[in-house]
């Protein structure tokens, strides 16, 4: 925690109200102070018995883009190649900048439209098999030739 969130949280301890509390921390640190929410929330805190201290930049987890790691995303987007950054982010459990690494740099896949396709199929890691996309007609008398132009 910095300075001024210990000496606010050393103040709500001592059971001074918001409003000494930010008279103090003012007078010690000018024009720094909490807001007023942010005391009322960290008197709130204290009151509970919650954890005052700083957990900014602690990530639960850490997402390491691993050969197995990139492995399993290239069979999910095998399998489903509509899948949206977003849902494969939340399927492994993975930040959407990470996703969208593994798909890019080490997929070598770009989005286009719906799917997620090579940006060189000659290099893609992806099997061929479902890089193709196929257009069957299934009546072809349905089609109307009677366009004419001018």
């Amino acid at each position: 925690m910095t300075r001024i969130h210990d000496l606010t949280a050393d103040l709500a301890r001592a059971g001074k109200t918001c409003k000494e509390i930010r008279e103090i921390v003012e007078a010690a640190y000018p024009g720094q102070s909490l807001s007023v929410s942010q005391t009322h929330r960290l008197i709130k805190t204290m009151k509970e018995g919650g954890d005052l201290s700083d957990k900014r930049g602690l990530a639960t987890t850490r997402t390491v883009r691993t050969p197995g790691f990139i492995d399993a995303v290239r069979i999910a987007i095998e399998s489903d190649r509509k899948l949206s950054l977003s849902q494969l982010a939340a399927c492994h459990r993975a930040s959407k900048a990470t996703m969208l690494k593994i798909l890019t740099k080490d997929l070598g896949l770009r989005k286009e439209g719906e799917r997620w396709v090579p940006i060189n199929p000659k290099k893609s890691k992806i099997s061929k098999k479902n890089a193709d996309i196929k257009c069957e007609v299934e009546d072809e008398d349905s089609f109307d030739e009677s366009i004419e132009f001018e």
